[in-house]
């Protein structure tokens, strides 16, 4: 029985070594069914010859044309194929590391879809399958994705690790499904995307749920647009649900954003481990509402630098008395820092703690060249702010302006909600119409208040030179946000 101890060790490496995932959670030991008493259990049976241990290179010839080279990658033409590489990835193990994918047509889903891609368990027990190879979708469309399936990981890709993917469009996806969820993606560990797009989306998940990718981790992103509607509970976002450590550049949401905790206009959860995460032009158009920490471009963001990003649209926070709601973000802690950002669109809280034009709250962070044109409401227990709802710890809030109305309670200011001892707010300006008898700051520890100006005046190039100071960040453009200064980027 040797010979057939022999034969069942040489199944292995034709299975797991090609193009296989070290995590598959494959046995290393599988039995023969041939010989299930004489089969070691604990040992591999030796000298088994070199070649019996080399990656099986398949030949795909029948399924794709090309032959998966960058030159010559796979082709990808209709459902039957796309579906082969969810077959080989979560059925046999394969991750197509440095393989390559090019889709030349446009594509309508007709089954019920299985993603690419398995975090945790198949139907065999095995899991931890992620797609690693590098996919073009060329621009093509992938539409008619219908999922409805309670398990998370759901998405065109359930778990990609290590990939590429590019030039993706995904049109109409219907998704209800569970956790870490997106159209192109449940979770993207250390993945570049780029030039991707879902529009009309129909999202509907429980937590890190988002348009494009429910859980990001150690990822770059640019260029990408998301439309439609999304829903879920917590870390709920426009394109992101939750980003630990991500380069974000050019992000557009146009979708509808709603949940409970942590709802982001573009991404729920902001935060890194180690090196800060960047995001720069990351834009929000979509209403977005939740009941704690809700924020038109994110809701939190921690050791995190943002840069020339700004949301236009509502923004409505309810029933959660130590949550915050901002036009921008709705808590920024941890040392993070913001640069040229603004706020336009209406922000609504209702027993929240905290509601700002720009920032819910601010804490042992940096803020520079910030300013908000969308009104702010809230009821009399809220600390609510023009720019800001509560400046708190090391805080520092410099050269902006809040021309958006406020309410006149004990509670409101034209500027911030509360500023405590150790913040400092500096070169801050706010419109004297907008404010009425408004407070400028509610409650303060600070001596020094930000300065009032009338409206024609801060429409002026002086006022320009004012907010500049030593730098160049500011302009004005008569045809742009009602005449107010802005920036050269926003629009």
């Amino acid at each position: 029985m040797r010979f057939a101890k022999i034969l069942s060790v040489a199944a292995v490496p034709m299975i797991l070594l090609a193009c296989g995932d070290d995590s598959s959670g494959i046995p290393s030991n599988p039995s023969d069914p041939k010989d299930p008493v004489d089969q070691p259990k604990d040992s591999i049976v030796p000298n088994i010859p070199d070649s019996l241990l080399k990656p099986i290179e398949r030949d795909f010839s029948q399924f794709w044309q090309g032959e998966g080279t960058a030159e010559k990658p796979f082709l990808i033409s209709n459902e039957e194929e796309l579906l082969k590489i969810a077959f080989y990835v979560n059925d046999s193990s394969m991750t197509f590391k440095d393989k390559f994918f090019k889709q030349t047509a446009n594509i309508s889903l007709t089954k019920a879809w299985n993603p690419i891609g398995i975090f945790g368990q198949n139907a065999n027990g095995w899991g931890n399958r992620p797609f690693s190879g590098t996919f073009d979708g060329d621009a093509k469309m992938i539409s008619g994705m219908n999922i409805t399936d309670t398990s998370s990981y759901s998405g065109l890709f359930g778990l990609v690790r290590g990939a590429r993917i590019s030039n993706v469009i995904v049109s109409g996806a219907k998704m209800s499904v569970g956790s870490i969820a997106g159209a192109l993606a449940g979770l993207a560990d250390s993945v570049i995307i780029e030039n991707c797009t879902v529009e009309n989306a129909e999202l509907k998940g429980a937590d890190r749920v988002a348009g494009l990718v429910g859980e990001a981790k150690y990822v770059t992103v640019t260029n990408v647009t998301v439309t439609g509607t999304v829903s879920g509970t917590s870390n709920v976002g426009g394109v992101f649900g939750s980003v630990q450590n991500g380069t974000l550049a050019n992000l557009t949401n146009r979708a509808t954003v709603s949940g409970k905790s942590t709802v982001g206009g573009v991404v729920g959860d902001l935060a890194s481990v180690g090196e800060e995460s960047v995001i720069t032009a990351a834009f929000n158009y979509g209403a977005v509402t939740g009941t704690k920490d809700v924020g038109g471009v994110v809701a939190k963001m921690s050791t995190t630098k943002m840069t020339q990003s700004g949301n236009n649209g509502a923004v409505t926070a309810s029933e959660s008395q130590m949550g915050a709601v901002g036009g921008v973000a709705a808590v920024v802690s941890n040392k993070a820092s913001v640069d040229q950002v603004f706020n336009t669109g209406a922000v609504t809280a209702t027993k929240v703690q905290s509601a700002g034009g720009v920032f819910g709250s601010m804490k042992n962070i940096a803020a520079t060249n910030v300013f908000n044109l969308g009104e702010v409401t809230g009821d009399a227990a809220t600390f609510k702010g023009g720019l800001v709802g509560i400046v708190d710890g090391s805080s520092n809030l410099s050269f902006g302006y809040n021309a958006g109305k406020v309410p006149n309670d004990n509670k409101a200011g034209t500027v911030a909600g509360r500023v405590t001892s150790t913040a400092t707010v500096k070169d801050v300006y706010f419109d004297k119409t907008v404010g009425g008898n408004s407070l400028v700051v509610a409650e303060t520890m600070n001596s020094e208040l930000p300065t009032g100006f009338a409206t024609e005046d801060m429409k002026s190039s002086t006022f320009v030179a004012t907010l500049n100071g030593t730098g160049r960040a500011w302009t004005i453009d008569p045809a742009k946000f009602g005449g107010y200064p802005s920036f050269d980027w926003a629009k």
